[in-house]
């Protein structure tokens, strides 16, 4: 790791102006970078192995634990990596937290990085055995919430659809709590075609929906190659794509109860599914 020696203080520094453009998707995808706050997100990120390329702290938190992060990457990956002390104004220009810890990480797209996530067009394809497919979420915070489901019951794959939300938006960041460095991702272009190429390789997709034939979840009897579709917070799962899901399923709730959000529902569903093991 190499520390710059000099703590930056001007809103105007190009390394500032860098990271506070990661806000934006255009710019993430124009430098291939994301931002990654907290402790917590650096100690996954290390564990992960993710290509950290800057390490930003203000200079309150640098007073307190500084030599304890630059101990954290010691391992040769990370020999390139660059630490840097910024002052509280040009932290606060940084981030997005209401109440930031004072350390942020500027990580390479990990779809570069084929053995930490992968992303790419639908085509001919491998899925895992556990995989889940998620169609137009389009929350971050949603986005996030589940794929943290996803790693937490031992998930192998998030497939996303073309129009879910942008995987490395900061509110998909902190929600995914990590697991966006442990689970890998593929994005389809084609969601109909996907799901006609999981029916191919012997796969069943079941669109989690409430529509007339679907049945309750625990009637549908899941099989470990199960793929589940979590739809849009608010429309659902497109006729086009349900209709070439093998069968529709729904959670069982209350009468006087309308419906779970995308992210709870996920997190019910995939535990349901976890049970197979």
């Amino acid at each position: 790791m190499k520390l710059t020696q000099e703590k930056i203080t001007s809103r105007k520094n190009p390394l500032v102006l860098l990271a506070a453009s990661l806000s934006e998707k255009k710019y993430r995808d124009e430098h291939g970078l994301f931002a990654a706050p907290g402790y917590k997100l650096c100690c996954e990120a290390i564990a992960a192995g993710a290509p950290v390329s800057h390490v930003l702290l203000s200079e309150e938190y640098a007073a307190l634990h500084l030599d304890e992060i630059m101990d954290k990457f010691t391992d040769e990956r990370y020999a390139d990596t660059v630490l840097t002390i910024l002052s509280a104004g040009c932290f606060e220009k940084i981030t997005t937290e209401k109440a930031p810890e004072g350390i942020i990480l500027l990580i390479k797209h990990l779809d570069i990085y084929k053995k930490y996530i992968k992303i790419k067009d639908v085509g001919f394809f491998d899925v895992p055995e556990r995989a889940v497919f998620l169609h137009s979420i389009r929350d971050p915070g949603n986005l996030g919430t589940i794929i943290r489901s996803a790693g937490a019951f031992g998930f192998e794959c998030v497939l996303l659809s073309e129009d879910c939300a942008d995987l490395y938006h900061p509110r998909t960041v902190r929600a995914a709590m990590g697991a966006i460095f442990r689970v890998p991702t593929l994005r389809v272009s084609d969601s109909v075609q996907a799901v006609r190429e999981l029916a191919r390789m012997g796969r069943r997709t079941l669109a989690a929906e409430l529509r007339p034939r679907a049945l309750p979840i625990h009637d549908i009897g899941l099989c470990a190659g199960d793929v589940i579709m979590i739809g849009n917070e608010g429309h659902g799962i497109p006729e086009d794509v349900s209709s070439e899901c093998a069968a529709s399923v729904y959670i069982p709730i209350a009468p006087s109860a309308e419906s779970l959000n995308a992210a709870a529902a996920a997190a019910v569903l995939l535990w349901e599914h976890s049970k197979i093991r």
